[in-house]
């Protein structure tokens, strides 16, 4: 199978939770046999040394933000169909790719199906106007929790039988080790507990909550400390707060972290905290648990599809900061409480949250569809 893949970025690099879904369904699939052309710009980077990935580049380079690419990408598009004959065409993200696909299948009457993959809904007026236009013009839609398919159907009206879900996969290299000396002498880490965040530092990760929830838990356990991992649009403000609460070394920031060196600070922690308000799956929340640690996470979005509560960890109600703060201080009084969440949250990953598993149910359903489209069979 042939699939078309106008795209924004599947950097190896990369800090985006999207990024990295896209960069590992596209290089499972592609182990599966499935030949991906890819529609660059010039500057994006891709895995290197993986079968299947065709790149084929647009002559723009930064700067195609989403209103242009709807003017860009339709003629790229109409150029890799006659060139490949592909069976499927993609769309990773609603509002980038999703209007220019629709607009290269109408003008160029390109003979082939359309499959969204959508991870959640950020608030937008343009929600409406813009991805409820793109939903409806797909054939399918991939989505990655129950959370995300009750969104679109609430919020936009997109019939349930059309949403497929398949949550997303944990690389297997996320296993849990011994704590890197280097790394603990690096961030001045002594013998006591540590909590880590790891995610972007944006206003939905709710950052605020947690520096508030770790100043009740520093205020019980003056020896332990939190490690807030990566970097994004808030890591100034929360760094000044951080140092005005009065948490500094209590609170030790990272900055942007390299994707080779996650597995190492998973394996810093003895807790993972994660108060998010709206996520579709929850990555970090997955690795974190592959890497056998126990999570404490909001009841906000998917995360409790991922997190058992009582069995992986505890899921608080969001904003709840008392509630957060005893399940912190719960689990780090707790060794053996913390041993067996964690394994559990292991095998638990294994069973339900791989790759090879996630890639496997979107090929079926990429068959599928090009197999109804093929009949002339077409969903309402």
């Amino acid at each position: 199978m042939r699939v078309c893949s106008p795209h924004c970025g599947l950097d190896p690099e990369t800090t985006s939770g999207g990024e990295t879904y896209e960069r590992e369904l596209l290089t499972h699939l592609a182990g599966l046999g499935v030949v991906n052309e890819l529609i660059l710009a010039r500057h994006k980077r891709v895995p290197a040394r993986v079968a299947n990935l065709v790149v084929h580049r647009l002559p723009i380079a930064r700067g195609l933000r989403w209103p242009v690419a709807a003017l860009v990408f339709p003629p790229a598009i109409a150029r890799v169909y006659r060139q490949t004959r592909f069976d499927l065409l993609r769309v990773h993200s609603l509002r980038y790719v999703g209007p220019a696909a629709l607009l290269a299948r109408r003008l160029y009457r390109l003979d082939v199906p359309i499959v969204s993959h959508h991870h959640h809904l950020d608030p937008s007026l343009l929600n409406p106007l813009i991805e409820r236009r793109v939903l409806h013009g797909s054939e399918r839609i991939v989505t990655v929790s129950e959370f995300s398919r009750r969104q679109l159907a609430g919020a936009l009206g997109i019939p349930a039988e059309r949403i497929e879900v398949v949550p997303n996969g944990v690389d297997e290299k996320f296993v849990a080790a011994p704590a890197d000396a280097a790394l603990k002498a690096r961030y001045g880490l002594g013998d006591g507990p540590v909590a880590l965040f790891l995610g972007g530092l944006k206003p939905r990760k709710n950052l605020p909550f947690l520096l508030d929830l770790w100043r009740g838990v520093a205020a019980a356990r003056p020896e332990a400390t939190l490690v807030v991992a990566g970097d994004g649009p808030l890591g100034g403000e929360v760094r000044r707060r951080a140092r005005a609460m009065g948490l500094v070394p209590r609170v030790v920031f990272t900055g942007r972290l390299p994707e080779a060196e996650k597995v190492a600070h998973y394996n810093l922690a003895d807790v993972f905290l994660f108060p998010s308000v709206l996520e579709g799956f929850g990555l970090a929340v997955g690795e974190a648990m592959s890497c056998g640690l126990p999570v404490i996470a909001s009841d906000e979005g998917a995360l409790p599809e991922l997190v058992a509560d009582g069995q992986g960890g505890f899921v608080c109600r969001g904003g709840d900061r008392a509630a957060f703060v005893e399940a912190t201080l719960r689990l780090l009084d707790q060794r053996e409480l913390r041993r067996r969440f964690g394994a559990f949250n292991r095998g638990r990953v294994d069973q339900q949250f791989r790759w090879p598993r996630a890639a496997r149910r979107v090929l079926d359903i990429y068959e599928e569809v090009v197999g109804d489209w093929k009949r002339g069979v077409r969903r309402a």
